[in-house]
């Protein structure tokens, strides 16, 4: 939606946006023997490019609909490099294509950003959008003892505490005194889905010695003004971002994973569109989202 809005700096229009897609090889660029993927088996995209799949491959980031076409379209061309394996599944294509950057964008904020361990408490800012419901469900999986989320809209409450949130917090831009109210009182770890917009106040959701991991701009700012690190960072407070990349697509325990969703650990909540319904796709997402990852799907096969 940021692209399409003109917020996304490195890419110039026009462009076909999209940056994951899980599809099938149909053609290879170099010699046939070079291909890593035989023609005609399935794969996936993801946040970039680089690629998961299911015993058939999937792709993420390496400048999909960035740099290079994306994947709104019914073929795209991406480097074979950026593609990766997924495991063999019975998932259905609309939840299989969840996966990738989700999953990806999830897993790089917790552990690499987050450094998430058995026993933490975190708090998920902006819950109640797709990465922050994976996020509660994948903290579980990871052993937090503690997990919360927040929501602008109160009726959102059950939603997060079916996806693990032991907590919520109704999010009017600042929380903090709400945290520090809590009986357990502020978080080990902070995610923070919403962006600039309520930075500042989730720094200060963080205990003594606490992480916070800025990874999405839901609130619609990609900058803040006059950002004073010795006031607005409360003592021993740390703060780090996670905007994703190939090392870690390729490192993220794709195959536990799958399991993790199979098996319903965790429970990916997905819709379904047809390719020439994007643009209601986007109208969903400029309205505040539809609390479930949204997923075009062109073929069945």
């Amino acid at each position: 939606m940021y692209t399409r809005q003109g917020h996304s700096p490195t890419v110039k229009f026009p462009r076909i946006i999209g940056i994951e897609c899980i599809g099938r090889v149909v053609a290879y660029g170099g010699s046939v023997e070079a291909c890593p993927h035989p023609i005609g088996s399935k794969i996936g995209h993801i946040h970039y490019l680089r690629v998961l799949t299911f015993a058939k491959p999937a792709t993420c980031m390496g400048g999909l609909g960035r740099e290079i076409p994306g994947s709104y379209a019914e073929y795209t061309c991406v480097d074979a490099e950026n593609i990766r394996l997924i495991p063999p599944t019975s998932l259905p294509v609309s939840v299989l294509a969840s996966l990738p950057e989700m999953m990806q964008t999830t897993w790089g904020s917790l552990v690499s950003g987050l450094d998430l361990k058995a026993g933490d408490s975190l708090l998920v800012r902006g819950a109640t959008s797709s990465i922050g419901l994976c996020a509660l469900q994948l903290a579980r999986t990871l052993g937090a003892a503690r997990v919360a989320g927040t929501t602008r809209n109160g009726a959102r409450e059950q939603m997060l505490r079916d996806c693990g949130a032991d907590e919520v917090f109704v999010d009017s831009g600042e929380i903090a005194d709400q945290v520090a109210q809590s009986p357990k009182g502020g978080f080990d770890k902070v995610l923070e889905l919403n962006g600039t917009t309520t930075l500042r106040d989730s720094l200060r959701c963080a205990v003594t010695k606490g992480t916070v991991c800025m990874t999405g701009i839901q609130g619609g700012s990609w900058e803040i003004d006059q950002f004073i690190p010795m006031s607005d960072l409360p003592n021993r407070v740390r703060l780090c971002a996670y905007g994703g990349g190939p090392e870690d697509f390729h490192e993220m325990p794709l195959e536990q994973i799958v399991k993790d969703v199979e098996e319903g650990r965790v429970k990916i909540p997905v819709k379904q569109f047809k390719l020439d319904e994007i643009q209601a796709v986007h109208r969903i997402l400029e309205s505040g989202g539809g609390g479930a990852k949204m997923v075009v799907v062109v073929s069945d096969d």
